[in-house]
């Protein structure tokens, strides 16, 4: 049964092993969490783009080590083309390639944090619905026994500050009733309760919903 662990705090302090964000390659300054996650970084991630290191192209990605600036171990950057192509259909395509390379990585949690908002009009819930139902289509296209094992047991942190917190819930909501005869989740919302977290329970602070 998978794991989405919600939070009202920002991406860069996720207790997860990797953060994954995207940036697109005809957006500049940064902005969003890859703008917030370039200011913890001191700039890395914009002296990537002048040096041509990375560009933004669609499904182009890299991996960066945190160095400590965020909680996350590594941070993976994936390019999401250009701004006018954005759209849930891109999203959805998106899901399965990122998951291979998760799955390659052998991840056992990420941060997932794309882009959302009236300037690429997608709202953060609805996108992550579309990833959710994504990964459980990745399960039904010959995926393997392995590989459905992976899936059901990697917890999935989704954070974008308190002011997104409900409506992502209602997106995850959503998603798990489309998708639990296919793919089991269990949600997890902060708690004020003192709870201690276990391989079978509830991660720290968290209580399921």
């Amino acid at each position: 049964m998978m794991d989405i662990i919600l939070s009202t705090e920002a991406v860069d302090v996720q207790e997860c092993e990797i953060l994954v964000t995207g940036l697109f390659q005809d957006e500049r300054p940064l902005k969003g969490s890859c703008g917030w996650i370039d200011w913890r970084l001191n700039g890395k991630l914009s002296h990537f783009l002048a040096d041509k290191k990375f560009t933004g192209t669609w499904k182009e990605t890299t991996l960066i080590p945190s160095e400590g600036r965020v909680t996350p171990t590594v941070i993976l950057l994936v390019g999401l083309g250009r701004v006018r192509d954005y759209s849930y259909l891109r999203v959805r395509e998106f899901c399965p390639y990122l998951l291979e390379i998760l799955r390659k990585m052998r991840a056992s949690s990420f941060n997932l944090s794309l882009p959302y908002g009236a300037n690429y009009q997608v709202d953060c819930g609805k996108v992550v619905e579309v990833f959710i139902e994504g990964m459980a289509d990745f399960l039904q296209h010959g995926a393997s026994s392995s590989d459905v094992e992976w899936v059901k047991n990697i917890h999935v942190f989704l954070a974008e500050g308190k002011e997104s917190f409900a409506e992502i819930l209602i997106g995850v909501q959503t998603a798990k009733a489309i998708v639990e005869h296919r793919l089991p989740i269990r949600i997890f919302v902060p708690s004020n309760k003192d709870r201690k977290g276990g391989e079978t329970g509830p991660p720290i602070g968290h209580e399921p919903v």
